[in-house]
């Protein structure tokens, strides 16, 4: 059997960095709300879902890192009816995943949660549409409605 386990530095790496982004993310959002005026729901929204994304990432990463040294049990205990045709491991980083693959050429998940992809995925897109309506509404509210017109 062939594996490449998750190697234990780039984990906490970047369970920390990711950490340390979540909650810098939450505090930016949450006093960017609390001090109000114009986009400061979309800023603070925005902040708020990248900090989700960035816990869900975390929740990935952790899984990982605590399935580190047992591979093979997560994948035994993923599908135990499957795990006979186990040939090998194969780990994601980005998004966070650990697949057992077959030999007959398919794979399956084990050790991190279904829901951490597409919990990751949705709240990055909501900080993405959300920052980009905080640049509007801030473009919006600097930019004079009406320029004057020089003459040189």
């Amino acid at each position: 059997m062939t594996s490449s386990y998750p190697a234990a530095l780039p984990l906490l790496i970047g369970i920390i960095v990711a950490a340390v982004t979540a909650f810098g993310l939450a505090g930016y959002g949450f006093s960017a709300i609390g001090r109000g005026g114009p986009g400061a729901v979309a800023r603070g929204g925005a902040a708020l879902a990248g900090a989700l994304a960035a816990v869900a990432y975390v929740w990935g990463l952790v899984s990982l890192f605590l399935d580190e040294s047992g591979t093979a049990q997560a994948c035994q205990d993923a599908n135990p009816s499957l795990y006979g045709q186990v040939s090998g491991y194969s780990v994601s980083y980005l998004p966070p995943a650990l697949d057992c693959r077959m030999s007959s050429g398919g794979s399956y998940s084990a050790a991190v949660s279904g829901f951490v992809t597409p919990v990751m995925t949705g709240c990055a897109v909501i900080a993405v549409t959300l920052a980009l309506i905080a640049a509007a509404e801030h473009r919006r509210t600097t930019t004079p409605e009406h320029p004057e017109k020089r003459t040189t």
